[in-house]
Order: structure tokens, then sequence, then C-alpha cells
């Protein structure tokens, strides 16, 4: 068993750490930020906060179990393959998510309910960043960087809708 067998089994697992401090706090924070945020960001709030006020964390939390098993299928094929392209530019926009998430909490200038796990996660990010340099051109990462990063986004914002519509049948399911 390679180095690398063994590391990429580490983005599942900083993956559900880094989502459960979101899923354990966004709903209280959000619940508690309100009126901050929108005084602060006054544009971004009337088109974010009304889509997270109305996000159940059930529907939040399912929205994260898709990014999971897709992180989970790129591993596993990734581990029994050999082949760790895919891994690394997925494994490279998610630490892309954690710088993103660190320069939230400075526009924010709060806690954010993500920036506890990003900072905790990033400097083993760097390190397992540091051995995919060793096994991997630049070329290749650079390029399924971008892939994966693209990619992720076009995912995180079909997951959102798909996240508003779960949030509004469980609401209705739990009133019925």
């Amino acid at each position: 068993m390679n180095n690398m067998q063994v590391i990429i089994w580490l983005f599942p697992i900083l993956f559900m750490f880094h989502d459960f401090e979101e899923i354990i706090f966004m709903r209280a924070w959000i619940n508690k930020n309100r009126s901050y945020m929108s005084e602060r960001f006054p544009t971004l709030s009337k088109k974010l906060l009304p889509h997270f006020e109305h996000m159940t964390t059930s529907a939040f939390a399912l929205g994260v179990a898709e990014e999971f098993i897709l992180i989970s299928t790129i591993t596993v094929i990734s581990y029994m393959t050999n082949w760790y392209d895919l891994w690394i530019g997925s494994f490279i926009a998610f630490t892309l998510h954690l710088l993103i998430h660190c320069f939230q909490a400075l526009i924010v200038r709060k806690y954010i309910p993500v920036i506890v796990t990003s900072i905790i996660c990033l400097p083993i990010c760097i390190y397992i960043i540091m051995q995919i340099l060793q096994i991997s051109s630049l070329y290749t990462i650079i390029l399924y960087s971008i892939l994966c990063f693209i990619i992720m986004i076009i995912n995180i914002s079909i997951v959102h809708k798909l996240m508003a519509i779960f949030s509004q049948w469980i609401v209705r399911y739990e009133h019925k």
C-alpha cells in the first residue's frame, strides 16, 4: 500500500469533520446573526438570508450527505484504480473551499459556523497537497483542480435548490 492509498481516506473524514460544524451551528447562527448580516451586507442578505432561514437542518444535512457520497465515491474509485487525478482535483477544490470560508470569516468579522474546522483542517490539507506535489505533475493538478472546482460550484448550486425543495417537503410532512 502506497502513501496515497492511505492519505486519500483523510478526505471524507476531513469533509465530514468540517461539515458537522456547519450542520450543527448553521440554524442557530442564522437566527442569532440575522440583524447583523442584514445591516452589514443588505444586498447579499436579501438574497441569501431567505434561502437559509427557510432551510431545515435535515435538508441541509441531506445536501451534505450528497456531497459526502460524491467524495466517498471518488475516494473509493481512486483507491481501487490507483488513479488519483480526480481525487486530487476534488481535494484541492475542497481546500480552496476552506480558504473561502476563512475569507468569509474575515469579511463578516465574527465567528461563522465553518471557521473553526476550516482552521483545523487547513494545515492537514496543506500537508496532503505537499504529498500530492511529489506524485503528480503541476499541469495535471491545475487542470483537475479547475475542473473539480467548476463541478463543485455547479453541484453546490444544484444541491441548494434541492435542499430548498426538500425543506418545503419536510415542513409539509411534519404538519400532516
